[in-house]
């Protein structure tokens, strides 16, 4: 057999039409540079690992001598080497190979493609292994490899080495450079690699790709041997530095396996630094991936089954090897500070440390731009939306943002920082970094969820401004201690009425059935949770705070960054939000004005008084809203006024939308380029604190105690198994015969 694989054979077909001469322009694509291997587990060739390049030729006056001299000129081969240039038979009933060796195949592949004016051709120096006992020698075509299963089968990016397209021609003079795919990876005699851990890693990713193990015989600096883990089996591989002292490059290769390869306790190449190589694109394209979601990845794409602890030290290397160092990070917080306020005069920055020792760690970040506080004071309703959303990285930590709306009811972003956790301390300091910036805008009201010593902070720094609670947090925290469709229902519309009458009506439904659940509502929910309750000045409805959640979603793919990257990242995403609708083009409000400005309205039997120039409506959802309620508009339209500029709150106007946007956020240097505070004292990681375990099980039996056992009165034996004896003849033990026995019915 191994002198049968020596001579590549391809079958022919004898079926095929053959023209005398075709006149046309055809493109000839051509792929070469790679070779040919069997697929896994199946009996046919693929070609892995080939550059490409296109070739328009005109075949009336080329031949297969022409061919073969163009060909000649792309592929990175010795002069007189040989060169095998085969095509596919497109007219097979099972797709095989054609060699192109006389004019007359030449001509039978141009009348095969006459059609479609396009061929692709394979070219290499490589001899093909065949089988003589399998089925016809195969390619996989484009159209099919991107459905192909098998993992060793490359994709069209596998085509491309490690250099651009741009300098094709200079990147052959280099030698066989190693082309480094994720999805597959070769070894050949003289592949070069960058240095000694380039080597090491294409190494591992070689054997976990092919399912075999290697032993290391030889390793430094200098020089590197390994061998099959089977020690019957003849591979082996040698590579040492080059002449430059950097590079490595093989020297020996056995490249065939005589072993049978399986990935059984293979895993222990999958080692930390290959898991980082292979997940950084999938982490870059799908931002954060759990260490689960990888393990069952890494399971289907190379067939490894890797413990959890690995894969999730693996991905923290991608995150330090794409973002750097967590440490690192806090490295340059004053200088982040410093080229914030520089930049962005009016700015309030605040930094909080924590001392232990002689050494000052990190504790929280506070960062108000001058363009969001002042913008929300000019152009937004006093409406502020408190949220955080843990952040994912090796401190942890929480995101805390203050949320407001603009005049087309968008998210604008007033504050945001970094805090150690929620806590009332947490919050106070960031709340008091909030008043710094805006200090307390006249009908401030602010919205919230039930985050951890957020009401005691509120207390605190904004004693008397209007606390409101999100509906969808109560309702979740009531359907733990009163369950049922009808309490949520009444919830939701006591929440949503802006009739106070009404809000009674529903919370007497709720009383009349369960009586303790009002009492629940008064003690544990005493903020603001109904429109019917809301304040007239802010001219904002919202009962729930998806505001905030919607900030949370907005910078959510970028929460796994170190905190300095992180803050950075949502100044670029505030200072492209702020330009896109700063330009936005909202058109002009239609105005319409009215003469007759108090009227009645009645619909289906109800009936509100509206009074126009006061901007008043009894069912009160004009004065908390700003905007005119269905009765006022429907009133309005009556009256065929043009103007409605008047009725709306100058809050939703233009300009107020204009002024909130007005200012610009300051785009900023690279780190390299920031002014350096040398009286700085250089600021250490937050302390990393471990969550407490699950607490020991208290024993009821002390030690000391020996624990009494059971025995069946019927047989003896140990157990509670008095009611399945089926031994009623026994007697019982001593112990157990007493004056109380009970008789025990038959099984």
């Amino acid at each position: 057999m191994g002198d049968e694989v020596d001579t590549p054979r391809w079958e022919i077909n004898v079926h095929s039409p053959i023209i005398e001469q075709v006149i046309s322009k055809f493109k000839f694509k051509l792929k070469y540079g790679g070779f040919f291997r069997l697929a896994r587990n199946s009996c046919r060739q693929v070609y892995c690992l080939g550059l490409t390049k296109s070739l328009y030729i005109d075949t009336c006056s080329y031949n297969l001598n022409h061919l073969v001299q163009e060909v000649k000129k792309h592929y990175p081969s010795e002069s007189g080497t040989a060169l095998s240039i085969v095509f596919v038979d497109k007219h097979a009933k099972e797709q095989c190979f054609i060699e192109l060796d006389t004019d007359e195949s030449f001509m039978v592949m141009l009348s095969m493609y006459k059609e479609e004016k396009e061929i692709t051709i394979y070219v290499t120096t490589e001899k093909v292994r065949y089988n003589p006992n399998s089925c016809q020698d195969q390619v996989t075509h484009e159209s099919d490899e991107e459905n192909e299963t098998d993992s060793n089968c490359p994709s069209d990016s596998s085509y491309h080495s490690l250099h651009t397209s741009d300098n094709e021609y200079e990147s052959l003079n280099y030698g066989e450079t190693y082309a480094y795919s994720k999805k597959n990876s070769f070894m050949k005699l003289n592949s070069i690699f960058p240095n000694v851990i380039a080597f090491r890693r294409a190494l591992n990713h070689h054997a976990l790709t092919n399912e075999f193990e290697y032993d290391i015989e030889k390793s430094d600096l200098t020089r590197l041997t390994a061998c099959c883990g089977d020690k019957t089996c003849k591979w082996k591989i040698h590579a040492s530095l080059t002449q430059d002292g950097v590079t490595f490059e093989v020297k020996k290769i056995v490249e065939t396996h005589s072993c049978t390869r399986s990935n059984k306790g293979g895993n222990k190449h999958a080692t930390q630094g290959w898991i980082a190589d292979v997940v950084t694109d999938k982490l870059k394209s799908e931002g954060d991936v759990s260490p689960v979601d990888l393990q069952k990845w890494l399971m289907q794409s190379y067939n490894v089954d890797i413990p959890y602890m690995r894969v999730f030290r693996g991905r923290e290397q991608a995150y330090t090897d794409m973002y750097g160092k967590w440490d690192d990070s806090y490295e340059n917080i004053y200088d982040f500070k410093l080229e914030l306020e520089k930049r962005n005069p009016g700015s309030v920055v605040e930094i909080d440390l924590q001392t232990v020792g002689d050494k000052k760690h990190f504790l929280r970040f506070f960062i108000s731009l001058t363009a969001c506080s002042k913008g929300f004071l000019a152009g937004c309703r006093p409406y502020i939306g408190l949220d955080v959303c843990h952040l994912k990285g090796k401190f942890n930590g929480v995101l805390a943002a203050a949320t407001s709306i603009d005049g087309n009811n968008g998210m604008f972003p007033v504050a945001y920082g970094v805090l150690e956790s929620e806590n009332t301390k947490s919050w106070t300091w960031f709340l008091k970094s909030l008043e710094k910036a805006i200090g307390t805008p006249n009908g401030l009201v602010i919205s919230s969820d039930m985050q951890k010593g957020l009401e005691a902070a509120i207390t605190q720094v904004y004693p008397n401004v209007e606390h409101r609670e999100c509906i969808r947090h109560l309702c979740s925290n009531f359907k733990k201690h009163f369950r049922g469709e009808f309490f949520t229902g009444k919830l939701w519309d006591a929440s949503n009425t802006y009739s106070a009458s009404e809000y009674d009506r529903l919370l007497n439904d709720i009383a009349s059935v369960r009586p303790k659940a009002i009492a629940y509502l008064n003690e544990n929910h005493k903020k603001i949770w109904s429109r019917s309750k809301f304040g007239t000045f802010v001219k904002c409805n919202h009962n729930t705070n998806n505001i905030s959640e919607t900030f949370n979603s907005w910078i959510g793919d970028i929460r796994y960054k170190p905190v300095l990257d992180l803050l950075d990242a949502i100044r670029v995403k505030l200072m492209e939000r702020f330009d896109k609708k700063r330009n936005k083009n909202l058109g002009d409000f239609q105005v319409r004005r009215s003469s007759d400005n108090h009227a009645e309205v009645n619909y289906k039997g109800e009936r509100w008084d509206v009074i126009l120039d006061e901007k008043k409506c009894s069912c009160r959802e004009w004065q908390v809203t700003g905007l005119p309620c269905v009765h006022a508009a429907a009133f309005i339209a009556f009256t065929r006024e043009t103007s409605w500029d008047r009725y709306v709150d100058t809050y939703f106007t233009v300009e107020k939308f204009k002024v909130a946007y007005a200012l610009e956020i300051a785009p900023m240097p690279g780190k390299d380029q920031w002014m350096h505070m040398e009286t700085i004292e250089k600021i250490y990681p937050p302390i990393l604190k471990r969550p407490p375990g699950r607490p020991k099980k208290k024993r009821i039996v002390p030690r000391d105690e020996p624990k009494k056992r059971h025995r069946c009165p019927r047989c003896g034996m140990y157990g509670h198994h008095e009611r399945t004896c089926k031994n009623p003849a026994s007697q019982p033990s001593d112990h157990a015969s007493t004056g109380k026995k009970k008789e025990h019915k038959r099984a």
